[in-house]
Order: C-alpha cells, then sequence, then structure tokens
C-alpha cells in the first residue's frame, strides 16, 4: 500500500501522543508510528502498549495524498509543530533524476500511440522533447499535474498531448487574447478541428454555433477540443456545462483563481453567512446583472462531476513572489486538497496574522520546504536551463538614466496632470486596498513618460541597424503618444530611416487585429517596430520571438511580469534578442527594483527559477563589480 503517493508528517514530542492516535483511527488510510529513545525502531501507536507511549517522544505519520489535507487540519486546530515530507513517487522528475528515463518511454510510447490512432500528426513524435514527454509520462498516472515552465518551452503541447491520452473532450480556459494561439496550435499538432467560444457577435459568417459543433462531432466521432477565454467565463458556464469535459486545462493558471470567492454577512442576530461574490456592478442595488467574480465562475468549472484530469500551466506561479498566489491555484487542480480554508493555508505557509485593518496580512512566507514538498505531487518543473538550451538567448541590459537623460512627464490625461491623478488616486488608497496597485502603476507610468526621449532615440538607433524593436509602456496614452512621436523621427532630420511598418497594441486595440499585428510582425523581413502596453500582449502570445531589440519602457513591478513579459522572446524559431530595462533614477523605479528583487528570494526557495539568476544583481546595478569598483576608484582619485 504505501508504494502509493503519500506524505509523511513528522511530530516531536509525547504531549501529542493522544492526538496522533486519534488521527490513525480518524483520517481513513492513514499509519502512525512512534520512536522509543534509545531503541533504533518504529512501533504503530495502534498496537502499542502504554508504557510504549509514555516512552515515545518522535512520531511518523503516514498519510495517503488526498487525506493530508485533514491531518493538517488537526494539527493546526490543536496548534501542534510538524514537518511534511514527500515519498519519491511524488517527486518531479526535475527532483528526482530516476524517475526521468521511465516517464519519458511511457510518454513517447503514448505518443506513438495517438500517431497510430491518427489524433496526431507524424511529425509531432520529431518535435517533442524529453521533458515534454515527461510530462506527458508525469500525467498518465495522476488526476491533476501543474506544468511550471519557462516562458516559450513548449507547455502547450505539452498539455494537448497530456489530454489526447484521455478519452473525452477537452475544455481550455485560457486568456482571452490566447485563444488564437490555442486554435492554431492544437491544429498544427493533431486532426482535431478546436472550437472558439466566442459571443454570437464576434463568430465569423457561417461559423457554427457551440452545439453545432458538438453535435458535428459526435457525428464524425471526433474529440470536441473547446477554448473558452477567462473573461468571459462567468457568463459562459452554460456553455461549459454543455461541453462535459474529461479533461480541464487552465492556461496561465496563475491569472485564473482568487481565494476571495466569499464573501461575509452579519446577521441582525450576530451570525454571520456567506454568499458568492459578486462584481461591482452586480452589487450595486440599480443594476439588473446579477454576474458572480470570475474566481467563482473558474471555482465551477474546476468541480464539474466529469473530470478525470486538470491541468495547470504557467511560467509563474508564484507570480507576485508570494506563496499566498498558490492556494486558489493549487485548490483550482486538487480542490480541498491543500485546506478548503485559504486562512488555514495562509497561516502556514504566508505567515498570515490579523491585519492592522482587519482581515489577514498575508504577504509573508513560512514553512516553503514543506509546502515545495506537498506541491511535489502535481508539479511538473522544467528548468529554464534545459527548455532554453537549444534556443538563442535573451540578454538583459539595465541601465540607469540620470535626470539629465529623462523628459518631462507627459500628462495623465487631457483634464489633469501626473501629480493631480496621483492625489485623487491617494485619497481612494485609503479605503480601496486595489488603489494602492493603481498608485504603483500610476508612479511607474510616470516614470515610463519620462524615459520617452532616451527609448525613441534606443528605437531609431535599433532601426537604423536593420533591426525588429518592440517597446513595453505603461498605458494607452503613452503608446499613442510614442508611436506619433516615432512616426515622425522615421521620417525626418538626420535620424530619418524612411517608410517602416510601426504598429501599436493596448486594450483598446481588438483582439483579432492584434493577432494580426503579432503576426505581422513575426513575418516582416525588415526593420520593423511594434509599441505596446505590455498587459496587452506580454501574456500568452506568439510572435515577437524575432525580435532583436526589446524594451520595457516600464518597469513591471511583479516577478512573474517581468518573466512572461521577457518570455515573448524566449521563444522557439526567434532570434538572439537584447532586452533593455531602463531605470529611471530619482523616480519610484528605483523603489519598484528594491521591491522586485525581494520578492525572488520565495520564488527562487520554491522552485529552480535558473531564469531569474543574477537578474537581481542586474537590477540593482551590481553586475559588474569590477567595473563599479572600478569608477568608486576613479572618482575618489578625481576628490584629491
Amino acid at each position: 500500500m504505501w508504494d502509493q503517493p503519500h506524505y509523511t508528517f513528522h511530530i516531536n514530542g509525547n504531549q501529542h501522543s493522544n492526538l496522533v492516535k486519534a488521527l490513525e483511527t480518524t483520517v481513513p488510510g492513514t499509519l502512525a508510528y512512534g520512536r522509543i529513545p534509545f531503541h533504533d525502531r518504529k512501533v504503530r501507536v495502534a498496537k502499542a502498549s502504554n508504557g510504549q507511549m509514555a516512552s515515545m517522544n518522535y512520531f511518523e505519520v503516514m498519510v495517503p495524498l488526498n487525506a493530508a489535507w485533514l491531518v493538517t487540519q488537526q494539527l493546526q486546530k490543536h496548534a501542534v509543530p510538524f514537518g511534511v515530507y514527500a515519498n519519491d513517487e511524488l517527486e518531479s522528475p526535475f527532483w528526482n533524476e530516476r524517475l526521468r528515463p521511465r516517464l519519458e518511454a511511457e510518454g513517447r510510447a503514448q505518443i506513438n500511440d495517438l500517431i497510430e490512432r491518427k489524433l496526431l500528426w507524424p511529425h509531432v513524435s520529431d518535435i517533442v522533447t524529453p521533458y515534454q514527454a515527461i510530462g506527458v509520462g508525469w500525467s498518465l498516472s495522476r488526476p491533476w499535474a501543474l506544468y511550471v515552465y519557462a516562458c516559450g518551452s513548449g507547455k502547450t503541447l505539452t498539455a494537448i498531448l497530456a489530454a489526447l491520452a484521455r478519452p473525452g473532450p477537452t475544455l481550455v480556459v485560457c486568456p482571452a487574447k490566447a485563444r488564437h494561439v490555442w486554435w492554431s496550435q492544437v491544429q498544427e499538432y493533431t486532426t482535431i478541428k478546436p472550437y472558439r467560444l466566442r459571443p454570437e457577435s464576434g463568430r465569423r459568417k457561417g461559423e457554427p454555433s457551440l452545439t453545432d459543433y458538438l453535435e458535428q462531432a459526435a457525428a464524425a466521432r471526433t474529440r470536441p477540443f473547446v477554448v473558452v477565454g477567462a473573461e468571459a467565463l462567468p457568463d459562459n458556464l452554460d456553455a461549459v456545462r454543455q461541453v462535459n469535459p474529461k479533461v480541464l486545462i487552465l492556461d496561465e493558471i496563475h491569472t485564473h483563481g482568487s481565494h476571495k470567492r466569499w464573501r461575509a454577512i452579519q446577521e441582525a442576530d450576530g451570525n454571520v453567512s456567506f454568499e458568492r461574490r459578486k462584481t461591482a456592478a452586480s452589487r450595486d442595488t440599480d443594476s439588473m446583472t446579477n454576474r458572480e467574480v470570475r474566481a467563482c465562475a473558474t471555482m465551477d468549472t474546476s468541480r464539474l462531476p466529469n473530470l478525470r484530469l486538470r491541468i495547470g500551466l504557467t511560467a509563474t506561479p508564484l507570480d507576485d513572489g508570494r506563496p499566498r498566489r498558490l492556494w486558489s491555484q493549487l485548490d483550482l487542480l486538487v480542490p480541498g486538497g491543500f485546506s478548503f480554508s485559504y486562512s488555514k493555508f495562509a497561516i502556514r505557509y504566508c505567515k498570515a496574522r490579523p491585519g492592522d485593518f482587519g482581515g489577514l496580512d498575508d504577504k509573508g512566507a513560512s514553512h516553503l520546504d514543506e509546502l515545495k514538498a506537498r506541491c511535489s505531487s502535481l508539479i511538473h518543473e522544467v528548468p529554464y536551463s534545459e527548455s532554453h538550451a537549444a534556443l538563442p538567448s535573451t540578454r538583459v541590459q539595465v541601465v540607469y538614466l540620470d535626470n539629465s537623460e529623462l523628459n518631462r512627464s507627459e500628462r495623465w490625461s487631457d483634464k489633469q496632470t501626473f501629480n493631480q491623478a496621483l492625489k485623487g488616486i491617494a485619497k481612494e488608497a485609503s479605503r480601496d486596498p486595489l488603489a494602492r496597485e493603481r498608485m504603483i502603476e500610476a508612479r511607474l507610468a510616470e516614470a515610463c513618460s519620462r524615459k520617452r526621449r532616451y527609448v525613441i532615440d534606443e528605437v531609431i538607433e535599433g532601426l537604423r541597424g536593420g533591426g525588429k524593436v518592440v517597446v513595453f509602456t505603461a498605458r494607452r496614452r503613452e503608446t499613442e503618444t510614442w508611436v506619433e512621436a516615432l512616426k515622425k523621427e522615421v521620417t525626418k532630420g538626420d535620424a530619418a530611416v524612411g517608410q517602416i511598418p510601426i504598429w501599436m497594441a493596448h486594450g483598446g486595440v481588438s483582439e483579432s487585429d492584434r493577432d494580426h499585428i503579432t503576426d505581422s510582425f513575426r513575418d516582416s523581413s525588415g526593420p520593423c517596430c511594434l509599441i505596446a502596453t505590455g498587459q496587452s500582449i506580454g501574456t500568452g502570445v506568439d510572435g515577437l520571438q524575432t525580435t532583436d531589440l526589446a524594451i520595457f519602457a516600464m518597469l513591471p513591478w511583479k516577478p512573474g511580469d517581468f518573466v512572461q513579459w521577457k518570455g515573448r522572446f524566449d521563444r522557439l524559431g526567434g532570434s538572439p534578442t537584447l532586452l533593455k530595462v531602463p531605470v529611471a533614477s530619482g523616480t519610484y523605479d528605483e523603489r519598484v527594483v528594491t521591491i522586485l528583487t525581494e520578492k525572488f528570494g520565495p520564488i527562487e526557495q520554491m522552485l529552480r527559477a535558473d531564469e531569474l539568476r543574477g537578474l537581481d544583481e542586474k537590477l540593482l546595478g551590481l553586475e559588474d563589480k569590477d567595473a563599479l569598483l572600478d569608477s568608486i576608484i576613479e572618482k575618489l582619485g578625481d576628490l584629491k
């Protein structure tokens, strides 16, 4: 029995012996052993004599995978300190080299079987990497899998292969801007015709409805493969149930879930009840809508009764550098497996304590080695050093700009300067926690605005060298202003480079137009430029890997955003890219550099995350220590 996946809880102290004994009788499948001092053996607690029980000072409780949350709950309830360890069968192949050959062989056998059944095109067997085959083999024996692959390393293909290894329909929930990628890649690798669930107004003439698609698939005895945008999920739950998926793929899973799914209501009699959270518009008494937040819809989708495999895909599970982001992802893949209560998870792994203004302060981290062990049952991590070993490198260059290299900031809007906007947001921040994030973004947008002159000069230089250039800005207004400024620069004066394609993308550009822009950029053979907000094409978008020069005019303040944006260029079929990150001295940029580097710590403790190695020194300006020391000595010499 204990060759099966299980955890071992380690507990010190004889004062907990009665609780340990109770765990074995109340939690199904649990075995508890105690160690007697000066004896090199373990004794089953349930069969121990009173004398043996009295002398035990250390316990090992072996718990089946699905029952671990029950044991955790009891130990936390009684404030019992404990540690958790996983057996070998739970470990990721990249944490246990012994598993790799077997899992790769199982994965490749499954892929060849899919080709023989004419579900995959024959060329797939030639392009599948060892770690992708391992990922398929990894999922065969599990009802869940969290693929943590570096951006651009083929996690979409791994998920498609793992899904086809199970019978029945597949449902993909992804950011809306990634629907096109999934639709095209399913057709590139499989013989299946996928379906994108879009509003009726967005369907092309002659495009079938979901009902028509499912009926056609049933008549042709083919596998339904349906892709739905996560943003529209609350409006499409009936359609999701109609698909009746056996496999659920949650792409960019870190963006889907939130632990804030319920709202507490204080009743008149003093009791507290809970209701599912609704959007702000739905809470308005004058509103005719009744729309629940996306977190509730994603929770409902993950709990569909016929699911046999849940797959999560992400490059950045700790996208803000804090373990608090993990619970919702884990709960979507293993419902209840890490406690149905977020607060208990936060107290154990986020060093949570009561907040100064109510709620929990969950910004900390604790027991990460234990959390890593518990997550090993579902995480298949592929280190950047392996997935990108054969790809052109993206070289990161951090440039600090002093005040003389910066221009004055533009306006926040036609009616407000940045200072006026910041004052208004500051007033909101005192009563709205989300306004604090808007304050950070506004300060970064102001810093970004001050880099326009430097960035435009760098773009011109890149274009004159025949390169393809991408710039990520802060806001729609900056994007439009900078595109106009660049168009003037490339056609006038000494810096003129002639008529070249210049594209613009932001939240106001339709999804289909953004798809066309990235496809055009990828296919362009000469110098060209794309200026876009990082949020519009920084995640789930393919086509920017042929970039020669990329500039992050706005500094991403979340580690996950930094990795995701950089991942647009670290992709198959790409070119060596120089990524410039200008930091405006004397602005909020410098504060964000500190925030970013502090958040790298928990990520690197929980995951391999070797793509972050050395990045903290670059951001802090410490990359070339010898050059730094030389400059200090030179300045000291000038003072003599």
